[in-house]
């Protein structure tokens, strides 16, 4: 096991005032068998009464409102958690056994969100590549890792190519993208082989040089017969373990984003984003340097047209 010591830290600069700034926010890790949240803290400038409640999917969600006029708010999640070793997986389901309990699973209405296939990933061509990939005898656990090594070795890694709103489709055709569209991808092979695919977002440890670290990462979780949810990172082709922390799930990335939130006000709106993750607690407080972040700016005319739900912010969170 693996001790952690996380400081996820968010800031919002305004141009001039606004008002009753409403959020919602993911930003509470899993507390589990395989993962122990030891301590939690969230902060918030102006200190507002932050209440929370467990999704449709079991994910701890906080929910805020800062009402006084601000020109800067600043979201600080302190934790520590402790991780486990993932125990190998010993599957030895046999394939008539486990082709029977795929197919009552499909009929599970529990199951259907995480089933869903875009249209683009129905196409022939891409049914092709499945078919030539995967053995009739394959577990789920075989298929699920040979199309998470299709996609690390058939897309780039780049930033600055894709947002948040990249479709699936979109990606598939440019062949670059980040973690989060390494994911998305993922999830839909998985469910074009009806496997049941969900989005996990959280973070990765700096080790052995993993992408994604310094920043929220995402990877994929399939569900395995007579075991659960189990966890694939498609960005570093592997299985997840102690090096990955889970923060939320969902059938895509917009059910578990790490801040969404509107305001009142037509300011411009610069947002950083700041992602510490260590073995070693810091001996005194460091406070983040912005400055050396880099961030976006908002137009006031584009503000007003995205406000809802803050697109712009979802675009900075993008996962690496």
């Amino acid at each position: 096991m693996i001790k952690y010591f996380l400081n996820h830290t968010t800031l919002y600069r305004y141009s001039n005032p606004v008002v009753e700034s409403t959020n919602r926010i993911f930003l509470y890790p899993y507390n589990d068998m395989q993962q122990q949240l030891v301590t939690h803290k969230i902060t918030v400038t102006g200190d507002p009464s932050i209440y929370s409640y467990l999704d449709e999917f079991n994910n701890r969600v906080g929910f805020f409102n800062y009402v006084s006029p601000h020109d800067l708010m600043v979201i600080t999640s302190e934790a520590e958690i402790i991780v486990k070793q993932s125990q190998e997986l010993d599957y030895n389901l046999n394939i008539k056994t486990q082709n029977q309990i795929m197919e009552n699973i499909s009929k599970d209405i529990s199951f259907m969100p995480f089933l869903n296939i875009q249209a683009f990933f129905k196409k022939r061509k891409i049914k092709k590549i499945i078919s030539e990939l995967i053995n009739h005898d394959d577990t789920i656990l075989v298929i699920s890792k040979k199309l998470c090594e299709y996609v690390y070795q058939n897309f780039t890694y780049k930033k600055g190519i894709t947002n948040v709103f990249s479709t699936p489709e979109e990606v598939w055709k440019l062949g670059f993208g980040v973690c989060q569209d390494f994911t998305n991808i993922l999830i839909q092979l998985c469910r074009l082989c009806k496997i049941p695919a969900r989005y996990v977002s959280g973070y990765v440890f700096a080790k052995d040089g993993m992408v994604g670290a310094g920043a929220t990462h995402a990877w994929v979780e399939v569900f395995i017969p007579n075991y659960g949810w189990y966890g694939l990172d498609p960005t570093n082709n592997c299985f997840t373990d102690k090096y990955h922390i889970r923060l939320a799930v969902g059938r895509s990335y917009n059910d578990c984003s790490p801040v969404k939130g509107v305001y009142k006000g037509n300011e411009k709106q610069e947002m950083k984003v700041k992602v510490r993750l260590d073995t070693v607690r810091n001996k005194k407080s460091e406070e983040i340097n912005f400055d050396e972040i880099s961030s976006e700016i908002s137009p006031v005319n584009r503000v007003l047209s995205i406000n809802s739900f803050q697109k712009n912010q979802q675009i900075i969170q993008q996962q690496q």
